[in-house]
């Protein structure tokens, strides 16, 4: 390889670095919040759904596999989503979470744990199971919320 072609190279993969930090750096704030909170949402919307089915005793019971896997999925995108610092006046996000991201992280993998259990029973079609199952996401949602978010009146 020829002096030139290493150097190029080189300066290449530079600016690719920089340019990757620069987009990390873009991509703070603001947009970092909007997207956590949309995948608590999500995590909201497919527990309630299962809930519901629970609850009124729905004609829906093969609709929680769906429901379970989706949690399941969105579980796996709690910490990622809450790896870089971003937080706005009146937000659910505690600096707890940040000081104390081993403890947030333990109690992250709870909720994931519980996920994968909950899967497991709706995969074996168990109603009991299922909502065993259901309580320990529950818990799990507020081993979190309690130590690491902000409480709303909403």
């Amino acid at each position: 390889m020829s002096i030139r072609i290493a150097v190029r190279s080189l300066l290449c993969c530079a600016l690719l670095s920089g340019a990757a930090a620069w987009a990390e750096d873009e991509h703070s704030g603001e947009g970092r919040i909007e997207y956590r909170e949309k995948v608590m949402k999500v995590l909201a919307a497919q527990s309630g759904a299962v809930g519901d089915i629970l609850k009124y005793k729905l004609p829906h019971g093969a609709d929680i596999l769906v429901h379970a896997k989706g949690l399941q999925a969105a579980s796996k995108l709690v910490v990622p989503s809450f790896k870089v610092k971003a937080m706005k006046d009146g937000g659910g996000a505690r600096a707890e979470i940040w000081e104390k991201w081993e403890e947030y992280v333990a109690a992250s993998k709870v909720l994931e744990d519980a996920t994968d259990e909950l899967v497991v029973a709706a995969e074996a079609g168990d109603m009991k199971a299922v909502g065993a199952a259901m309580r320990a996401v529950g818990g799990s949602c507020g081993n979190c919320h309690r130590p690491f978010r902000n409480k709303h009146d909403h």
